[in-house]
């Protein structure tokens, strides 16, 4: 029986003496930190064979296309190391990225391990893109505005050119200042166009900072209205089957005489007075909703037609809940 037991035991020895790899890792984590945008960053994994047998690794898998990997040798031998490369490109990314790599390996009890690795991807220019509001101007004023614009990267600030839509009211100037660009903005209200209230103009900068970079400012001009309108929405709750009736008050805040030339409304439920026709820096008129109106919810709208340059029609929301 001993001779037996013997022969069965044998194999059992073998297998667990059979040599296996063993992938070893000297870290799983790296942090970039803070990294200019137009610049690649790389740094290199140590890997080890830390078992009995030849270990091969097979493949290196990154998350996203902006990541590459480079592997020394791909078969170790027990005790041997080689280098794992990990190459990050920050182009198109900003602010804090996470990433990571996979790495494949013949190792048993492991043969999937994850590479990590952080970056703070800083904004060439901050801020790339500016909103500007200039409103409630009127014919007689000039604005002046100052942005500053300042590098995310460290580098100075270079301005190659400044391209501008056409708007002779609009002037730009720029100073650059090291690792900041000032840009001056110079509103000349007289000369924005008569028949228009409101408009936008963009003003783009091309930098080096420093590599080229285009940076954006996007101007919105609102001229003050020539005429107000009080209240701008007429509302009613009420019962059903009664004539309603509420006042519009119109003005100028300039004080500019004007004329109302003509009224219509959405729903001929609605109407409005018939303008007197004669021109006075106020004008009042009544809008009126019809007793014939069935119970419901109504939304709709009063349009005015007026003589002042640039401001030919005033909308005045109607809105009626009738039970």
């Amino acid at each position: 029986m001993r001779p037996l037991l013997l022969a069965l035991a044998l194999p059992a020895i073998c297998l667990a003496q059979a040599p296996l790899p063993r992938l070893a890792l000297n870290i799983t984590e790296h942090d970039f930190g803070r990294i200019a945008p137009d610049r690649p960053v790389s740094y290199r994994f140590r890997a080890t064979n830390t078992g009995t047998g030849l270990l091969t690794i097979t493949k290196l898998n990154p998350t996203c296309g902006c990541t590459s990997t480079v592997v020394g040798r791909q078969t170790l031998a027990p005790g041997e190391s080689t280098e794992l490369e990990v190459t990050f490109n920050p182009a198109g990314q900003s602010g804090v990225v996470h990433k990571s790599v996979q790495v494949v390996s013949d190792d048993p009890t492991g043969p999937t391990r994850t590479l990590n690795f952080t970056a703070n991807v800083l904004p060439a220019i901050s801020p790339g893109t500016q909103e500007v509001l200039m409103d409630n101007l009127v014919r007689t004023d000039r604005r002046l505005r100052t942005l500053t614009l300042e590098s995310g990267t460290g580098a100075p600030i270079h301005v190659d050119n400044v391209e501008l839509s056409p708007a002779p009211w609009l002037g730009v100037a720029t100073e650059e200042n090291g690792k900041q660009l000032r840009v001056e903005l110079d509103m000349h209200a007289s000369l924005l166009p008569p028949e228009k209230l409101e408009g936008f103009d963009t003003i783009t900068l091309r930098l080096a900072n420093p590599a080229p970079y285009v940076a954006s400012i996007r101007v919105h001009w609102a001229m003050r209205p020539p005429v107000t309108v009080t209240p701008a929405r007429v509302a009613w709750a009420e019962p059903a089957g009664q004539e309603r009736r509420a006042e519009l008050l119109l003005a100028s805040p300039q004080h500019q005489p004007f004329r109302v030339l003509a009224v219509r409304t959405s729903n001929p439920l609605f109407t409005v007075s018939a303008p007197s026709g004669e021109a006075a820096e106020q004008q009042k008129l009544a809008v009126l909703l019809a007793a014939s109106a069935a119970p419901g919810h109504y939304e709709e709208k009063a349009f005015l037609t007026l003589d002042t340059p640039g401001h030919p029609e005033l909308e005045v929301r109607l809105s009626a809940t009738l039970r």
